[in-house]
């Protein structure tokens, strides 16, 4: 089974025309593809030694993965390691990794919330095992779904702290990566509770909390710090992520038609508070490029 995910591809081109996501993003995204595959094989063994039918767990992260998704976490951890002039190769590879198995772990476990019946074109993961196994409860799929959302959040951070990098510098990741985990929690509660959809700010509030902090400005961050940037790097990447996760999210909520009244507007606004820092920046136009086109890959599409 491992391995299997990559036989959906689709070459660069063809992803770049279907998302609008830079090539420098694509590709780095297959190499994140390939670190999760290896990691993911280790840890099926080590599961598989303690029950061999536990390796099932393994293997729904991997249909999970293999169904798709844009890797722009991964992606915006390794443009803000590269943006602090950090050194290419495995270990920022395997930082980068960890985030796509954080977003699998809120992905899992958003659809036992929502009691969602497909992620990305495949069964969610509480319906899959509830029709495969042929449990007479929904309750049944729904625990195995805690379960494998669990057990993401905890290969995620293993996969984090394995990275080779300096000791104080991975605390520092560490420390944002544990507060960005905490804000998703809120937000999530915020959600569930009805607050994105009172109004525009409040909308903005869980926006920020529920995704965006884990979607551009967290991943940033993680990847500046374990290249040992300073304040004033951090601050720049601090100012392009936040309204740029804003916009994530508030984008998603319109193109589903959840978004309340202004959102639209406020997504094209948000979009050009990102934009107007990297022009004051002062990035390596290696970084900065991908970066804005990652921002305009976030507009909504014309009516």
């Amino acid at each position: 089974m491992v391995g299997r995910w990559h036989t959906a591809a689709v070459d660069a081109a063809d992803q770049l025309q279907m998302t609008g996501l830079p090539p420098v993003v694509l590709a780095f995204g297959g190499r994140v593809d390939a670190v999760l595959d290896r990691f993911l094989a280790e840890r099926r063994a080590e599961v598989e030694g303690f029950d061999p039918a536990a390796g099932v767990l393994i293997d729904e992260l991997l249909r999970l993965l293999g169904a798709g998704g844009k890797r722009v976490r991964p992606a915006c951890c390794y443009l803000g390691y590269r943006a602090a002039g950090g050194e290419d190769g495995e270990p920022i590879e395997r930082a980068a990794a960890a985030l796509e198995l954080l977003h699998t772990f809120a992905l899992v476990h958003d659809d036992v919330m929502d009691d969602a019946t497909e992620r990305r074109g495949v069964a969610s993961t509480q319906f899959r095992f509830a029709a495969e196994l042929g449990w007479s409860s929904p309750a049944h799929g729904r625990s195995v779904a805690v379960l494998v959302g669990d057990l993401a959040a905890v290969l995620a951070e293993s996969l984090l702290r394995s990275a080779r990098f300096p000791h104080e510098r991975l605390e520092v990741a560490l420390d944002r990566f544990d507060r960005m985990r905490v804000e998703m929690a809120a937000g999530q509660y915020l959600d569930l509770l009805g607050a994105a959809r009172r109004d525009l700010p409040a909308a903005e509030h869980v926006a920020e909390l529920k995704t965006g902090s884990y979607t551009v400005e967290g991943p940033l961050l993680i990847g500046a710090a374990l290249a040992g940037a300073g304040e004033e790097l951090e601050e720049h990447l601090r100012a392009f992520g936040r309204p740029l996760g804003e916009a994530f999210q508030l984008r998603d909520d319109v193109l589903d038609h959840e978004g309340v009244s202004g959102a639209a507007e406020r997504v094209g606004s948000l979009l050009g508070e990102a934009l107007a820092v990297l022009d004051r920046a002062g990035l390596d136009p290696a970084v900065a490029a991908p970066l804005r086109a990652l921002a305009t890959s976030f507009r909504l599409p014309e009516v």
